[in-house]
């Protein structure tokens, strides 16, 4: 048990550093072409000037997406660190609350960057655009997080019941 929430809480961070890296910086979307630019989620930069990117929907959609998916993982994160002071109400253990919040985070992260990728995936395939290292660390970001809620789920299956239905 212990070492399941430890696991948990460990690639759970993990998750958050990773994921908060890939959103925040501007290295989604790389042209190699000859009109040199790379691009994240908030922001496109060419020859040193950069400009906002609005208005465009599905951008819009995974800004979104990843912004709801980090919130979930910060609460998912306070109750993994709950889990160390068997913190539980009933048959609801903190392990428990932390592995639901992280299957909710790591949903909303999947689904965010499926529908950047979809949208940006025909630039890739047709010409000088490719994905850079923003794009994958987001991605890494939910394989950490799957494994995080996995071994929190699994961790709370291995705590003992309270309560007469233990007797």
């Amino acid at each position: 048990m212990l070492c399941g929430n430890l696991l948990g809480l460990t690639c759970a961070s993990l998750s958050f550093i990773l994921g908060l890296t890939g959103i925040l910086s501007d290295y989604w979307l790389v042209n190699f072409g000859s009109d040199l630019f790379h691009e994240g989620i908030w922001q496109r930069c060419t020859n040193n000037a950069c400009i906002k990117i609005s208005g465009i929907g599905y951008i819009d959609a995974t800004r979104t997406l990843l912004i709801f998916s980090t919130a979930l993982l910060l609460f998912g994160m306070v109750f993994s660190c709950l889990t160390f002071f068997n913190y539980h109400i009933g048959r609801f253990t903190a392990s428990l609350a932390a592995g639901a919040l992280e299957v909710l985070s790591a949903m909303l992260l999947l689904i965010g960057l499926t529908v950047y990728t979809s949208e940006t995936a025909h630039n890739v395939l047709t010409s000088s655009y490719n994905f850079e290292w923003s794009f994958f660390l987001c991605w890494t970001s939910g394989v950490f997080l799957v494994v995080a809620a996995t071994s929190h789920i699994l961790a709370h299956k291995s705590t003992p019941q309270t309560g007469y239905e233990s007797l």
